[in-house]
């Protein structure tokens, strides 16, 4: 009899931790349908190009915990080709504003090669790539902001031409809410999951079409 009652109580130990992980799960998506939903609305509710991108980049980087991101336009316009920050946001660095600064579009870069390529990129650490990968990260630019990339995701924007018209960068997925700073990145960073991958270069084609839409009507960005 005590041997049952035993198996019995493991049994409800296992059922009830099994009942809160598929709850813990279930809000997860709840919480990701909403801000699907948000972005959608966003879509159809705002006339202006840096607000909706603003609130595009905001509202993923809260999907998918990630402390900073990025939305870059090619710039196509003279002789040397480049990729502009467009938006740019970092909780742990609120202050700093990448608006106007670009990297030539090649594929020396991440961001240049993911549009050169069109290839999505998931680098876990940044600062530790394969020895044979075509593109590196520029050390420089975290050392001139006082910050610290580590995990990465970029896909390319296409416009209805099929042509890369751009690049969405989400960088640093963090465990908990909180600043990152050099002593904490190793411990409070994860890498970027599949499902990241999916939900991010689904955003972006609806980024890529409101841009398109934007630029058709002869929308200028404000600067």
């Amino acid at each position: 009899m005590t041997s049952d009652l035993g198996w019995q109580t493991k049994n409800s130990e296992d059922s009830s931790h099994s009942n809160l992980q598929l709850l813990e799960q279930l809000h997860f998506y709840k919480c990701l349908l909403d801000d699907l939903l948000a972005l959608s609305m966003t879509l159809s509710s705002t006339n202006d190009l840096r607000d909706f991108l603003e609130s595009a980049l905001a509202k993923t980087r809260s999907m998918t915990k990630s402390d900073a991101g990025s939305i870059y336009l090619i710039d196509r316009s003279t002789s040397i080709h480049t990729v502009c920050f467009e938006v740019s946001q970092n909780d742990s660095q609120p202050d700093r504003s990448l608006v106007n600064f670009a990297v030539p579009l090649n594929q020396d870069s991440i961001v240049g090669y993911v549009a050169m390529t069109g290839e999505v990129l998931n680098l876990s650490d940044a600062h530790n790539l394969p020895d044979n990968a075509r593109y590196r990260h520029h050390k420089t630019f975290d050392y001139d902001i006082e910050y610290r990339t580590r995990s990465v995701l970029a896909v390319p924007m296409f416009d209805s031409q099929k042509r890369t018209i751009g690049v969405f960068q989400l960088i640093n997925r963090k465990s908990e809410d909180v600043s990152i700073t050099m002593h904490n990145v190793q411990e409070i960073t994860l890498a970027y999951s599949e499902l990241d991958e999916k939900l991010l270069s689904a955003i972006a084609i609806q980024v890529s079409l409101y841009i398109e839409r934007s630029q058709l009507l002869g929308q200028v960005f404000k600067q």
